[in-house]
């Protein structure tokens, strides 16, 4: 997962430490994390922490600097393949907010203080589809300023990362620097000095000569740089002249704050600065622009937390207040005291305020966004669980296009369209997938799928423009012997999905036969464009090198199909009893279909085989039809010729049930492909009816010599089948148990490859 954490600037600040300390953590847990700012003195520590720094001007509001950011902002998505934008400030929101409609990233941010919402500046604010905010009161301003929803709002931590602020920090290099004198009674004020942030500052000063005539060990530093430092540097170097000695150090802005806060033996402050000294066992006192809380303990721990410690909606700020405390705290009297103050500092840190606790809300956000979901605010997802949503989106809203025989009520192309679903929606669940289909109205609604008219070509034109993918999948679709007509079909979608820019995947197909010379030239072209071959077994890989030049990644994988999950026995039971076989009744499963080339005794055949089994074996013929359309009518009639108790589904089953039906069987009599895919999926033996090249292909492919042709058809060498399939029956369905947990493996790379296309747009 690509984070793109977008800032102002990483000069010294509450919100920019906390954009630094999100973004490590974050780093920590597995996030590739970058950031975007105008730069700043934080800059290092994120480079040394291995996370890539832009600069990028998003500090300035004027039209020159707002258009080279927006520019810098795409390249740096586009080119590092960003899934999340993270923004922090107004500006950066905006610009995000601008590309997030152009690109279609997933798009978040986070409010660490409130705005000025007059006319026009509401209209430079943008708060991402999901936000996180700092505190309570702020989450409330984005529902009643901006009507954000609260559902789509988390409320997040100053996270301190209690291993960096540390009472046992060494800070004998700044003391040696800024020349901290010994045995000092030390005030360190942290905060970014600008006019908007450092009136707690000025109060300060103003305390320090009346602190001195109580404290003469008295030490001041005022740490921060911003637009008032020089304002605020004079005031104190105007003290220190009137009070005769350096008392106040001013240090400009600093990175090393943790060095600062473990030197102090009393903190003044608000907000994350303030959380950091705490962290460093330090007694706080919370003083800031927008109020006062005061000393830090049990009965401020409410309203600190409610306001994120910076004081929203207290009492002013005023130097009678500051004195006060300090004296309460500074006395001599009060080492106990400080060193209460300072375990419950450290106390209320770890509990409230650890770093893990503001990555993994952080966390929470973006499975929300990547989800489309509320947040969660009891789970911690995993970095993998929120990376599979992160696949789908983008500037092309259609994931995944399927292209086959679908719509047909054909069970074999139905079962491998469920199993092509199901295992993109496993590994991407919100995938969006659009199939072509005969009757788009149906697939549409059995499959929960976007579904469009096959031979639509004006919405097929439209419909790949917003494409990634276009799946050709599963089945025979690359032969003629069906006609040239479906084969220019299906290469004619093909072409016009890569002509709009998606990328083409062939899924798991069988390819031939191939018959006709011209067509192999049709064929070449069309495929020497895809970016990936996948073939359901290896006579297919043969075929199609006669016809394709090595120059596309090709390799040999399973049918769909194989992935599909077994029905359990109590549904498979139910189905059966519907057709008037028991749970302990013995069943062989009967597939047939018409052909041009049948045997002229086929179906009377057929009958005499099934008619010997039961004899032999007292074993029952199960009819199903895989097709109704082509299949019912030569299925009933040989169920009508039999002269032996029989059942039959003349509707057929669903493919999510196939193969717990063929499971339940004890051995399968197939002519159709997929009735003996499902027999191996089922771990059951079978006898193919073979009419097809592919028939013969699967039955090699599986290790079965059990085949005769449909235009000879011999009952006894089918009997004999039977008779060795019963015989070594618990050996043979072992064998086939292995295969099918091999081609399953095998199968899933399909999707794998898939996945990989779509990850690399």
């Amino acid at each position: 997962m690509k984070v793109l954490m977008a800032t102002m600037q990483l000069d010294i600040g509450g919100a920019e430490t906390h954009i630094v300390e999100l973004s490590k953590a974050l780093a920590r847990k597995g996030v590739e994390v970058f950031v975007a700012s105008n730069g700043g003195a934080y800059v290092k520590e994120l480079e040394d922490a291995g996370i890539k720094h832009f600069t990028v001007p998003l500090n300035r509001k004027n039209p020159r600097s707002l258009k080279t950011a927006y520019k810098l902002l795409e390249k740096i998505i586009l080119d590092s393949g960003i899934d999340i934008v993270h923004a922090h400030a107004r500006i950066p929101g905006f610009l995000c907010g601008l590309l997030h409609k152009k690109l279609n990233f997933r798009f978040v941010s986070t409010a660490h203080w409130v705005f000025n919402t007059r006319f026009p500046l509401n209209l430079l604010t943008n708060w991402g589809e999901r936000s996180l905010t700092v505190s309570d009161d702020i989450k409330k301003y984005l529902i009643d300023k901006y009507g954000c929803k609260a559902e789509n709002i988390g409320v997040t931590i100053n996270g301190v990362d209690t291993d960096k602020f540390s009472a046992n920090i060494d800070y004998s290099d700044i003391a040696d620097e800024f020349g901290f004198g010994e045995d000092k009674t030390r005030i360190v004020y942290v905060s970014r000095m600008d006019i908007d942030r450092s009136f707690a500052a000025h109060k300060l000063i103003e305390a320090v000569p009346r602190l001195l005539k109580s404290i003469p060990s008295l030490e001041v530093v005022v740490v921060g740089g911003g637009n008032d430092f020089d304002q605020i540097k004079k005031e104190a170097d105007r003290t220190n002249e009137q009070l005769g000695k350096k008392v106040i150090i001013t240090t400009g802005a600093r990175t090393d704050i943790n060095k600062f806060a473990a030197s102090c033996d009393v903190f003044v402050g608000v907000s994350r600065a303030a959380l950091e000294a705490m962290a460093c066992k330090k007694p706080a006192i919370i003083a800031g622009n927008e109020g006062y809380i005061g000393i830090f303990d049990e009965d401020k721990l409410g309203v600190a937390i409610d306001t994120n410690f910076c004081c929203r909606g207290c009492e002013e700020t005023t130097t009678e207040r500051l004195y006060e405390d300090l004296l309460k705290v500074l006395a001599k009297d009060k080492n106990v005291y400080r060193a209460r103050l300072g375990e419950y500092s450290l106390e209320t840190v770890k509990k409230h305020y650890s770093v893990d606790t503001m990555a993994n809300d952080a966390l929470r956000m973006y499975a929300a966004v990547a989800k489309d979901s509320a947040f969660d605010a009891d789970l911690v997802p995993e970095i993998k669980d929120i990376e599979k949503y992160l696949l789908c989106g983008g500037k092309r809203p259609v994931d995944v296009v399927i292209s086959g025989y679908y719509g047909f009520r054909n069970s074999g192309d139905d079962s491998i369209l469920t199993a092509i679903i199901s295992e993109l929606r496993e590994v991407c669940p919100n995938i969006s997938i659009t199939v072509l289909s005969k009757n788009p109205a149906e697939t549409s609604r059995l499959y929960s799928v976007d579904s469009v008219d096959r031979l639509d070509f004006l919405k097929l034109w439209q419909l790949f423009a917003k494409t990634k993918l276009l799946i050709s999948g599963g089945g025979s679709l690359i032969q003629d012997v069906t006609s040239s007509k479906s084969l220019y079909y299906y290469l004619a979608v093909m072409r016009l999905a890569k002509l709009r820019g998606a990328k083409v995947m062939l899924y798991a197909n069988g390819i031939g036969p191939v018959t006709r010379a011209k067509n192999f030239e049709h064929i070449r072209k069309t495929l020497k464009s895809a970016s990936y071959i996948t073939l359901r077994d290896l006579p297919s890989k043969d075929e199609l090198s006669q016809i394709l030049l090595p120059e596309v990644p090709c390799e040999v994988t399973a049918d769909p199909v194989f992935s599909l999950p077994v029905a359990e026995k109590e549904t498979v039971d139910k189905a059966l009893l519907s057709c008037g076989v028991s749970p302990d009744e013995k069943v062989f499963l009967v597939s047939v279909r018409d052909w041009k080339t049948l045997d002229k005794d086929f179906e009377s055949k057929i009958c005499e085989f099934c008619e010997f089994v039961h004899t032999l074996y007292g074993i029952r013929p199960l009819i199903v039809p895989m097709q109704k359309t082509f299949d019912k009518e030569i299925s009933e009639r040989i169920f009508k010729l039999l002269k032996v108790p029989a059942a039959i589904s003349p509707g057929g089953f669903s493919p999510e049930l196939m193969p717990g039906i063929a499971k339940r069987c004890e051995f399968v009599l197939g002519m159709r492909l997929h009735s003996l895919i499902y027999a191996v999926k089922a771990g059951v033996p079978s006898i193919a009816l073979d009419y097809d090249p592919k028939v013969a292909s699967v039955m090699k492919s599986i290790g079965l010599e059990f085949v005769e042709p449909v235009d000879r058809v011999d009952v006894t060498n089918l009997c004999g089948f039977a008779q060795r399939i019963m015989e070594k029956q618990v050996e043979l369905c072992a064998d086939m148990q292995k295969k099918s947990n091999d081609f399953a493996l095998l199968s899933k790379k399909n999707t794998e490859i898939a996945v990989n296309l779509l990850k690399n747009l």
